[in-house]
């Protein structure tokens, strides 16, 4: 039998190969999907400019949707694909919860939002600074981490709706 330097090089490159293949193959498919909760709100802000409607359900929580019934979800994908907002050099804080790791608060710091305007029909636009003078509050959003995986945390069904103040 003859052995080759050249035959025990290949056959080593070929196990680190395949070594390297097992290794970052899990890793790589563990991370499909928002790493941060500040990447999921920006996914959610992204899906929603896009009127991507299968984006947007994907971008939340699952049990959120799940939870959502056939008539929630008619109703919330005429609603979603009836607006037209643009989200413009939005900027992020994130606020993780001191108890729950998996728990975060993202809070809109800065940035332009244009949509139409409902009662007016007029398409109008607005800082988030704005918004905070008028309404005495930082629009925010919840982010819960599921499966390794960062979701925003609003409600589709009708069961989850908050009730509205009269």
């Amino acid at each position: 039998m003859v052995f080759t330097t050249q035959g025990k090089v290949r056959k080593t490159a070929l196990m680190v190969a395949v070594l390297t293949a097992a290794v970052l193959l899990p890793l790589l498919l563990a991370g499909c999907g928002p790493q941060t909760p500040d990447a999921a709100v920006q996914n959610f802000y992204k899906v929603i400019q896009n009127h991507d409607w299968n984006g947007y359900l994907s971008s939340i929580l699952p049990s959120n949707v799940r939870r959502a019934t056939d008539a929630d979800l008619v109703s919330q994908k005429k609603t979603f694909m009836g607006n037209d907002y643009k989200y413009t050099a939005l900027k992020l804080k994130t606020v993780p919860d001191k108890k729950d790791p998996s728990k975060a608060s993202v809070q809109l710091t800065s940035g332009v939002v244009t949509g139409k305007n409902p009662q007016t029909g007029q398409t109008e636009s607005t800082t988030i600074a704005q918004i905070k003078k008028q309404y005495g509050v930082t629009p925010t959003l919840q982010a819960l981490k599921y499966k390794g995986r960062w979701y925003v945390d609003v409600p589709l069904a009708t069961a989850d709706q908050p009730v509205q103040q009269q």
